[in-house]
């Protein structure tokens, strides 16, 4: 009987799960900038009270000129790339000078190996690729679309979340009369909190040292559009595991067909790597610590399931969430256990030696 109760129990879980993974696929447009507001909101709480107390304007103005703030910075960063961008299609024909003669020194280096390359770029090709791949170019330009709708769309949701955020608090001190339970869930929620903010600044911080760092490093090698790539790779690196390789591979590969020597893209990516080194080793737990508390283990499958799911905001927002279902494990004495899964391995304490001391 006890056999049949658990694996009763286990199916409810698992049809629960998949119902739960179902209605995330099915309501991704709806639930991305909601997830994105919810997460934005926990981050910004504190500071939306500190300014409150501080100051006499109404919280609707506040937290519209905060909103104003957010949506300003992100205007900018997509007129950045819009500027940088048409300032590479402007000089294509100088881009595709400059292949052709790396592919043609190439091309003459490796001639008495037996390898052949071509050694120039037909334009035919690249209009051929262009007709070729239309469609997925007006995809990724339609996305952008999509991103500006998923942007309003979450301002509103963040708006409404501070806005109505005091109501929370409220709902659960009417439900929860148990003092303790209540005192628990207090703490709970403040460490998830402390958790989504830590997160999401340390990411920022580590997007902004990784672009100031990966920017110096190109302009000293002479890279050109230095800048451009240094924020990309800034934006990448907000993608753990995934988004610094990328980067490196980009820029790797612009650098070797743009430049005359083999120098200067293994210059480029051999110093990005050691950065990228320094800053996963020393600067990240400097700035993030150990907040999260969950694995690499359970860090690597949040990034795949929520790109597989959600795709890029997916890989951002599945991590913090899965820091948060800890927190949320850890609350209930019947699935406290299930955290350990999640969490890091206990430290070991050092065993101290005893010392005979001769009288």
């Amino acid at each position: 009987m006890e056999i049949n109760d658990k694996v009763f129990k286990f199916t409810i879980r698992l049809v629960l799960a998949l119902l739960i993974i179902y209605i995330l696929i099915i309501g991704k447009s709806f639930l991305t900038p909601l997830a994105w507001a919810i997460v934005i909101g926990l981050a910004s709480i504190q500071f939306i009270e500190k300014v409150k107390q501080k100051s006499k304007m109404p919280v609707g103005l506040i937290i519209m000129s905060y909103l104003l703030l957010i949506v300003a910075v992100l205007f900018m960063v997509f007129y950045f790339f819009y500027v940088e961008l048409s300032h590479i299609i402007a000089d294509l024909p100088e881009i595709n000078d400059k292949i052709s003669s790396s592919l043609h020194s190439i091309s003459i280096s490796l001639k008495d190996t037996g390898v052949h390359i071509p050694d120039h770029i037909d334009k035919n090709l690249i209009n051929e690729w262009v007709d070729g791949h239309s469609d997925s170019i007006f995809g990724f330009i339609s996305g952008f679309g999509e991103s500006l709708e998923h942007l309003v769309l979450g301002a509103v949701y963040l708006f409404f979340i501070l806005f109505y955020g005091d109501l929370i608090p409220q709902f659960f001190e009417s439900k929860i009369k148990n003092e303790k339970s209540r005192e628990a869930l207090k703490e709970n929620t403040n460490k998830a909190i402390s958790i989504i903010k830590s997160y999401i600044m340390g990411l920022l911080i580590l997007a902004l040292i990784t672009a100031v760092f990966v920017f110096i490093i190109l302009l000293i090698l002479g890279v050109d559009y230095a800048l451009f790539f240094a924020v990309l790779l800034g934006v990448l690196s907000l993608i753990p595991f995934i988004g610094n390789p990328i980067g490196m591979v980009i820029i790797g590969l612009f650098t070797f067909l743009t430049s005359d020597s083999l120098v200067t893209p293994l210059l480029a990516v051999g110093l990005i790597w050691v950065v990228n080194i320094i800053h996963e080793n020393v600067i990240r737990p400097i700035l993030m610590g150990d907040r999260l508390q969950i694995n690499a283990f359970v860090v690597f499958i949040s990034v795949i399931v929520g790109g597989l799911i959600w795709g890029v905001s997916g890989m951002i927002l599945f991590i913090p969430l899965a820091g948060i279902i800890k927190v949320a494990l850890m609350y209930s004495e019947e699935t406290s256990h299930y955290a350990i899964l999640l969490g890091e391995k206990p430290k070991k304490e050092k065993r101290k030696r005893s010392k005979k001391v001769d009288k």
